[in-house]
């Protein structure tokens, strides 16, 4: 059983004593909640690294989410997202305590409300505000634990510290709060605040406004050149798309770590794999190998399956009698922390290999009889919504075992972050490039998405000629295959850009009943992509009436300024964007009525958005369009491959420079 020790506000404890070791490596994990009734609060983390004095040592020792590493990488903000939950933020700091400097004496850990929430939210909202500290040495299961209490107005707080006494390194409960948010708390500790432009009544963006606009922002903090850190209510930047993402073998994995005029010798060599049998043993190994080589990697992998957070062991051809047989799935995977265990059976297929339900209900009672937590199947089908089998089992699963899935391109994404968020080791920064290189090879058998299905040309051709029928199997099949391709693209867009991008998939039948019904009427395929910092999600289309695919953005206008005004400040930002995408103005006090223009003839004459009935402009929607490949797979003129262009493209040309308008505006 893990140890908690409980800490009131101002109450510390030795580090060696909680967890054995003086200069543990620490984990700080901070949880915001919100009553089930309540909008969740955004909240963004800032660390702040002191010396002697009390101070920063310079401004790059604010860590946030676009700087999160510091201190030579000895503090990382490894996550800060929202949970999961709607009601629930949390994100996770690791500290290094034996790799700090000498110069660094406290480790301060703050958060703040997400300034484009804007200035009404306050932690006196949240149901509650929890910090916990764990040592990443899976040998000790004591656990620090700090609630906070009694916050009102604050926009800022700082939950704790780590600091160093003498020689002994100690966590305090602070809890101290800041109404006037995240500005006065940095500046408290010697980061130099730049003050932000003066408020304009002339235009809505334009001169110093831009400034603000054209930075990178975290939270409330954009990363600024110079030796001020800038201030400002703006959203979390995008990241952007590498310029050499199309020829990358795996989207992780940048072009020259495989390039050089002869052929790097390989840690995981694919050549020489001459059968399905031996192609799906040697790549389980590989995967297995690296998951208990690489802590970082075999935290991301086994979360992913439903594990705690522990040490992970990996085994293969693991043999279990059941009904007189022996039975032998592929791997086992047990994860540990102090006393706790949690073990998954996992079965693993590659390129076109196919689950077998009698097989997994095998698996299931085996792990039942074991007393085992989970069974975990991986191949290559990539699941709509995370964890959905790609199978119907036979029987129900008991509570006790939980049955989840995992497709290989799920897997090799979680590799791509984990490389990305190297802490500087260079061996296992070696083996992650080598696991990404062999799962590029296409014998490997890690195969993604990259097929409509055998009924695509049937549904496009139905499509075409009117005789497509919404209760045909083949129907419901086209647009699980593009859910799909949805999923395929925002896991293809996480990997290359480092920065979560999730599908949102409709989950109940009537929804799909509605969505086939759609297609067989009107030939259309509708997908959404959520990216962090964009200004809204990414809608995908697909007209096999028009053999056109698409995808649009949303920004909502200005409140602010003339109608002309912020038809300019929409045409400045998208100012290197391509001559033929189209921005549609819509106008307030309708839902309808819109007015249109090509970016190329916008530019020319902003007015061919005004709205000719003298109404405002509320938001403006830019779309992009291509043509649709007419291939059914992820080749060249392929259908997947024309779509995956367009968005990438898509992210590139919009998603990334496109800013909603500062909450003032």
């Amino acid at each position: 059983m893990s140890e908690s020790h409980v800490l009131v506000k101002g109450a510390n404890i030795k580090v060696g004593e909680v967890f054995g070791d003086p200069s543990a490596h620490v984990t700080v994990t901070i949880a915001t909640r919100v009553g089930a009734d309540v909008e969740r609060i955004p909240t963004d983390v800032s660390v702040l690294i002191l010396g002697g004095d009390g101070k920063v040592r310079s401004n790059d020792d604010l860590i946030f989410y676009n700087q999160p590493l510091g201190a030579d990488a000895a503090v990382r903000l490894t996550s800060s997202v929202g949970s999961g939950e709607v009601t629930a933020d949390e994100a996770t700091i690791e500290v290094d305590l034996a790799r700090l400097p000498e110069s660094v004496d406290r480790v301060l850990i703050a958060a703040s409300i997400d300034g484009s929430a804007g200035t009404e939210r306050t932690f006196g909202e949240a149901e509650s505000l929890c910090m916990t500290a764990e040592s990443t040495d899976e040998s000790s299961d004591s656990v620090v634990v700090s609630e906070l209490t009694g916050l009102a107005g604050e926009r800022a707080v700082i939950f704790g510290e780590i600091y160093r006494r003498e020689s002994e390194w100690k966590i305090r409960a602070v809890g101290q709060g800041y109404s006037a948010g995240l500005r006065a708390l940095v500046g408290e500790y010697g980061v130099d605040v730049d003050d932000p432009p003066a408020d304009r009544d002339d235009d809505v963006a334009g001169g110093a406004a831009d400034v603000i606009e054209e930075q990178e922002f975290v939270g409330d903090v954009p990363v600024v050149p110079g030796t001020k850190v800038a201030l400002s209510r703006r959203r979390k930047a995008v990241a952007k798309l590498p310029v050499d993402w199309k020829e990358r073998a795996c989207p992780g994995l940048p072009v020259e770590v495989a390039a050089g005029p002869w052929r790097r010798a390989r840690l995981f060599p694919a050549v020489g794999i001459r059968s399905s049998a031996e192609q799906e043993g040697r790549t389980t190994s590989v995967l297995l190998s690296v998951m208990s080589t690489v802590p970082e990697f075999g935290r991301r992998i086994a979360s992913l399956m439903g594990a705690p957070r522990g040490r992970t062991e990996t085994f293969t051809e693991v043999v279990f009698p059941l009904g007189g047989q022996e039975h032998r799935p592929d791997g086992l995977i047990r994860v540990s922390r102090g006393s706790k265990e949690w073990v998954a059976l996992v079965e693993v297929k590659t390129a076109k290999g196919a689950l077998n339900a009698d097989q997994i209900d095998r698996y299931v009672q085996i792990a039942r009889a074991k007393g085992f937590d989970a069974v975990v199947t991986i191949t290559c089908d990539v699941p709509p919504c995370p964890g959905e089998l790609p199978i119907q089992l036979k029987a129900r699963p008991p509570k006790s075992v939980s049955v989840t899935h995992l497709s290989w391109e799920e897997i090799v994404t979680e590799g791509s972050l984990a490389l990305a968020a190297s802490g500087g080791d260079r061996l296992h920064d070696r083996i992650m490039e080598q696991f990404l290189l062999y799962a590029s090879e296409q014998q490997a058998g890690m195969w993604q998405f990259g097929d409509m299905g055998r009924h695509w040309v049937k549904v496009r051709n139905g499509v075409a000629d009117g005789t497509l029928s919404a209760s045909d199997p083949a129907t419901a099949e086209v647009c699980a295959r593009f859910d799909q391709l949805t999923r395929h693209l925002a896991l293809q867009l996480t990997a290359l850009t480092g920065q979560t991008a999730s599908s949102q998939i409709p989950s109940s039948r009537a929804d799909a009943v509605s969505r086939a019904k759609q297609l067989a009427d009107s030939g259309e395929l509708f997908g959404t992509l959520r990216v962090d910092g964009a200004t809204a999600p990414i809608v995908l289309n697909a007209n096999l009436s028009r053999l056109k695919v698409g995808c649009s953005q949303a920004v909502q206008a200005p409140r602010a300024g003339r109608t002309t005004t912020k038809i300019n400040w929409l045409l400045r930002q998208l100012d290197a964007a391509p001559p033929k995408l189209r921005v549609t103005a819509h106008h307030f006090g309708s839902r309808t009525e819109t007015t249109s223009a090509l970016m190329e003839s916008a530019r020319d004459d902003p007015a061919m958005l005004v709205p000719p009935s003298g109404r405002d402009i509320r938001e403006f929607t830019i779309t992009a369009e291509a043509s649709m490949g007419s291939k059914r797979a992820a080749s060249e003129n392929g259908f997947v491959s024309s779509m995956v262009d367009l968005v990438n493209g898509f992210h590139r040309d919009v998603t990334e420079v496109l800013r909603a308008p500062r909450p003032d505006r």
